[in-house]
């Protein structure tokens, strides 16, 4: 189980949603993997997949972009926390 505090978790779902908007020009199979994500995100207790970690990894990155929107540092927090969840054993 992994505990996001509600910033973050408003962070991973405005990446979700601008992946939601890439994805809607593709195919279904790729959308229904980022809804699966949305909705384990927005339960209390998270339970996600290593797959699913660098999924929004990636997807964070997005709003690295949107540096008059989204705070940096907050986003490079949350990918570091991300990224160790990921790799432990």
């Amino acid at each position: 189980m992994i505990q996001f505090t509600p910033e973050e978790k408003n962070l991973i779902q405005a990446a979700i949603q601008y992946e939601k908007e890439i994805q809607d020009r593709s195919d279904d199979e790729e959308i229904e993997y980022v809804e699966e994500i949305e909705e384990e995100i927005q339960k209390e207790n998270v339970f996600i997949s290593r797959r699913h970690i660098d999924s929004i990894i990636i997807y964070l990155g997005y709003l690295l972009d949107r540096k008059d929107q989204y705070d940096s540092g907050q986003i490079l927090d949350l990918e570091s926390k991300l990224d160790n969840l990921s790799n432990l054993p």
